[in-house]
């Protein structure tokens, strides 16, 4: 009888028999790193245990042939940021690659010995220094890309909320809403602000002043959610955090790919279908590869409008492709050339009205939207040692048209027709370290022009007349720098600032309105400095204080020009962190408190007509807490959940009367329950994951007319996994038990002031897919 083996994991553990003295044949074709190890466990009789959660849905390379159990490991995660060590000789751990050891290295993987645990946690790239996540003094979240489901991808940030409760967003429809981290929510509209959340591809900007782009979530290394203001390594725009996406690289050696498509059926709506492809070919061997991502969905709709004998009118077109070449001309310089081109198409608003039956709604003419995104990109880095050298520069095109029925009576059709046009120029440069104690630095600087237009027409159908519109315009330098010191064995104290000189230039558009002072210049000075205590092994206490600030513009209200001044948010929080991903259980709690001055909103005023304008001054009060357990190997369970508490201390005077009135679209309580499962059935390995996400009650917008509730509902939703040789088939199931809830109280300006518009979940969804891994 074997002795009994103990092996520390967080999802997976796969029991065997001895260790064969003949080496096995093994045939694994490509697939993800969860079903491949347990392939491999079956026909070796070895235990492999994966550390990690969240390299299990990385891709392995195929090997056939007879061969040890750790040459086949060796071969399955060349090239990926797997690694592993061997514990005893029928026990193997897949650990996280090192960041200072190439991910295209052949050489043997580190003996037990040699691989410290610190080298194997969580590393937070979007510190741009590498530090680990044990090192890291503040809030961020990583979200385990392999807990999302194969039906979620194609919806982008939409599949991030249902998994972080500390995001949230607007729910006007895919492409069209603003999201907003830790309680930093301005409005519920969208207009001329820049956004309170920044996004980044890797470390290329994607948006500005813009509505979230919402790519899809295909072909993703990792995704991390990091709590602001930012403003010190972000600079404007992440006043509420930033959203950092990680693609996975192009593969210098293997030639590799899926194809994965589905089918699903919506309760009282039409049936949808959704497909993507990845493909990696290497071009010339360990010196270029491409790598293709391509995608497309139909979500059917399930919106009803009898009083145009119309059904099913919210469908929604996705399309859109991602291409990354990549040239590494020795093994310290890497050069990537990527693109991103998606276009989301809604044939209608996804809104119903309260006192018709669910899903319906009368409007007098369509109201579609279309989002049109394009980005190209050029990053450069080179590796010395625990140094590195980026230099990212991108360019933006972001085109957002929304029609609006501004109808009074079905005898007189009204169109309300807006289009935004934005365009982004960055480069970053910075230069980073990061020492094996802990400690490191990054120092760099940032050119930025952001352009952003907004025409907007309003008239009877074929005969509209052109408003007022704004053209922002805003250019910036900026020089920041961070640095974290080990000042004693257990204490680390990180500080750094921002330097930013910005000018900005406003403009009047199809209209002679308006005054001569349209440009302004702005300095900026924003500083952060953290702690962080490490009184015993796994646990550790942060704290840390932020700045962030957003600059201000040209909007129209009644016809009239006005000007929206900057607004800035400086944010302290304290904090505990507990075990890691070696442990079965770890959990992070933080409070944070954020003062808030001169908020700018984008509102609509009673006409029905978006106009921005600053509101005073606020504060928003959290509280966080994230936990995973996994009572045994197969199993983890997760929870998160985020309180919290706003106000408008000081309005202005045009909004006396909302003194101490919470701030718009931030839930009181939001929360979340998840399980994971990998197990086995009749030989045969398995996924399953549920979850249910809670959203509590809040308020649309600020001021009598735009308090209107919304909130209050529970999003449940299962999924099952299994695969079969190459293939793997996939079943979904959202909003199971068919709650109708009302996520959003807005769907079109002309009228939302009337408090009967309700945005419901969508109903009952299921979901069959398959992915067939080359």
């Amino acid at each position: 009888m074997r002795p009994p083996r103990h092996l520390i994991t967080f999802a997976l553990v796969i029991p065997s028999a001895g260790l064969a003295e003949v080496q096995p044949y093994v045939d694994i074709p490509p697939q993800p790193l969860r079903t491949a190890i347990v392939t491999l466990g079956d026909t070796a009789s070895v235990t492999i245990g994966l550390s990690d959660p969240t390299l299990g849905a990385i891709q392995t390379h195929g090997v056939r042939g007879r061969m040890s159990p750790r040459d086949a490991l060796t071969r399955m995660t060349r090239g990926t940021t797997a690694t592993f060590v061997q514990i005893d000789p029928r026990g193997f751990r897949i650990l996280r690659r090192p960041a200072s050891t190439p991910a295209r290295s052949t050489r043997p993987p580190p003996s037990p010995a040699s691989a410290p645990m610190a080298g194997t946690d969580i590393v937070v790239t979007a510190s741009k220094r590498s530090a680990s996540l044990a090192d890291y003094p503040g809030s961020v979240t990583e979200v385990d890309v392999g807990t999302l489901r194969p039906g979620s991808r194609i919806h982008g940030s939409e599949a991030l909320i249902q998994q972080v409760p500390v995001l949230t967003s607007t729910h006007l429809g895919p492409g069209r809403n603003k999201l907003f981290i830790r309680g930093i929510a301005d409005s519920s509209f969208n207009g001329p602000t820049q956004a309170t959340v920044g996004q980044y591809l890797g470390d290329v900007r994607l948006t500005y002043s813009a509505p979230d782009p919402d790519l899809a979530l295909y072909d993703i290394k990792t995704i991390e959610v990091l709590e602001g203001p930012q403003g010190t390594l972000y600079g404007a725009g992440s006043l509420g955090g930033v959203i950092r996406i990680e693609p996975n690289a192009p593969d210098l050696e293997h030639w590799s790919g899926s194809l994965s498509t589905g089918l699903s059926a919506t309760a009282h709506g039409a049936p949808g279908v959704d497909g993507a492809l990845i493909a990696n070919a290497p071009l010339i061997s360990d010196r270029v590869a491409l790598r293709l991502v391509a995608y497309g969905a139909i979500d059917g709709g399930y919106i009803d409008d009898p009083s145009r004998d119309l059904h099913d009118i919210n469908r929604t077109l996705t399309r859109g492709g991602r291409a990354t070449l990549r040239y590494q001309p020795a093994t310290d310089w890497t050069i990537d050339l990527g693109g991103v081109l998606q276009n989301i198409d809604s044939r209608d608003g996804q809104y119903s009205l309260r006192g018709l039956p669910a899903y319906e709604r009368s409007s007098v003419i369509a109201q579609p939207f279309d989002n049109d995104y394009t980005l190209g990109s050029l990053v450069v880095r080179h590796a010395m040692g625990n140094t590195s050298l980026t230099s990212a520069t991108s360019a933006v095109f972001h085109d957002v048209g929304s029609t609006y029925d501004a109808s009074s009576s079905p005898l007189a059709p009204m169109r309300y027709h807006e289009e935004h046009d934005i365009t982004v120029f960055t480069n970053e440069t910075r230069l980073a370290h990061h020492a094996d104690d802990g400690s490191g630095w990054v120092i760099g600087t940032e050119l930025l022009r952001s352009s952003d237009k907004l025409r907007r027409t309003l008239g009877p159908v074929g005969e509209v007349t052109g408003l007022t519109g704004t053209s922002n315009t805003v250019e910036e330098v900026s020089l920041f720098g961070e640095a974290t010191l080990r000042v004693k064995s257990r204490w680390f104290v990180t500080g750094g600032g921002r330097l930013g000189l910005a000018r900005q230039t406003s403009d009047v558009l199809d209209s002679p309105i308006g005054d001569d002072d349209r440009r302004r210049h702005d300095v900026s000075i924003l500083p952060s400095i953290g702690l962080l205590w490490k009184p015993a092994s796994g646990l550790s206490v942060f704290a840390r204080y932020q700045e962030g600030y957003r600059p201000g513009g040209l909007a129209v209200q009644s016809g009239n020009v006005q000007r929206f001044e900057p607004d800035s948010v400086a944010t302290s929080e304290i904090g505990v962190r507990i075990g890691g991903i070696h442990t079965r259980f770890s959990a992070t709690a933080s409070v944070s408190y954020a003062h808030w001055e001169d908020v700018q909103a984008d509102l609509v005023d009673t006409a029905g007509l978006p106009y921005t304008a600053n509101i005073g001054s606020g504060r928003v009060l959290g509280l966080e807490i994230q936990s995973r357990w996994s009572p045994v190997p197969q199993v983890s369970l997760d929870g998160a959940l985020f309180l919290n508490d706003s106000n408008l201390s000081r309005p202005t005077t045009a909004f006396a009367g909302e003194r101490d009135a919470t701030l718009p679209n931030i839930a009181d309580l939001t929360a979340r329950l998840g399980i994971s499962w990998h197990g086995r059935l009749i030989g045969h390995p398995f996924d399953l994951m549920a979850s249910a996400h809670y959203v509590g009650h809040s308020r649309l917008g600020v001021g009598p007319a735009l308090d209107i509730p919304q909130g209050g509902y529970t999003n449940t939703a299962i999924s099952l996994s299994a695969p079969i040789g190459r293939v793997t088939v996939s079943l979904d199931a959202t909003n199971i038990l068919g709650e109708r809830g009302n996520v959003f109280s807005f769907g079109n300006p002309f009228g939302v002031t009337q408090g009967n518009q309700m945005t419901p979940l969508r109903p009952r969804t299921l979901r069959l897919g398959t992915s067939f891994a080359f």
